[in-house]
């Protein structure tokens, strides 16, 4: 499938709505990774250059878990063996739900995994190196690989935020992308932390930005009404 077909709905979109059951669309536009709404069963990505996408988790034995968002890259689209990677780029981040929004740094990390490869958030909230996967171009479909995302179950329900950017074989980085995992709570809970991290995140200028707001807890919130 040509990437021209995939991204024909959407590649001129600069949207900040969320990506709720989307996965991670992933393509190299002008030199850099641009990430969209991807959609394993139609084969397209819409939406380039959304930076917020959510996800729910439930208790699975000894943890919080989610396998969404997955990543979707369509078939033929990227060179054989193109190495699809991450970088966690800040400490995971929470809100308990109450009072008005307002992100600190969790006490838990989140652990990615895949397979035998898994690597977690860091607590001095610099960035971590993640692991590789390869790209088969002539994969059926295209590549759609999906993490064990985990935090202990000992850890509070509540609003957490993953910051991360994604790297493709000879590509620059991706911008910084914020998934928002609702642990617990109401859906409407979900959706409140969804628009700030839409207004207030995504503006900030990478990891040491996202701190930044979350430490100071003083730019301007959505409360609920």
């Amino acid at each position: 499938m040509k990437l021209a077909a995939i991204i024909a709905c959407g590649a001129a979109s600069l949207a900040l709505g969320h990506g709720e059951d989307a996965d991670y669309g992933l393509a190299i536009m002008d030199g850099s990774v641009a990430v969209g709404l991807g959609d394993h069963d139609t084969g397209t990505i819409t939406e380039f250059g959304e930076r917020v996408f959510a996800a729910e988790m439930a208790i699975s034995g000894s943890n919080w878990f989610a396998d969404e968002p997955g990543i979707f890259i369509a078939e033929g689209s990227l060179l054989d063996n193109t190495q699809v990677s991450f970088t966690l780029t800040s400490a995971l981040l929470y809100w308990d739900g109450t009072e008005a929004v307002d992100f600190s740094q969790s006490a838990n990390a989140m652990t990615l995994s895949f397979g035998p490869a898994s690597v977690s958030t860091a607590f001095d909230n610099n960035p971590v190196a993640g692991f590789s996967i390869n790209y088969d171009a002539d994969q059926v479909g295209g590549f759609d690989e999906h993490f064990d995302y985990t935090i202990d179950a000992s850890a509070g329900a509540g609003i957490y935020v993953l910051a991360n950017t994604f790297s493709l074989t000879g590509a620059a980085d991706s911008e910084v992308i914020f998934t928002v995992f609702n642990a617990g709570l109401e859906e409407d809970l979900h959706e409140e932390a969804i628009e700030y991290v839409e207004h207030v995140l995504v503006p900030a200028p990478g990891a040491t930005g996202v701190l930044a707001i979350a430490g100071l807890g003083v730019m301007s919130r959505r409360r609920r009404s």
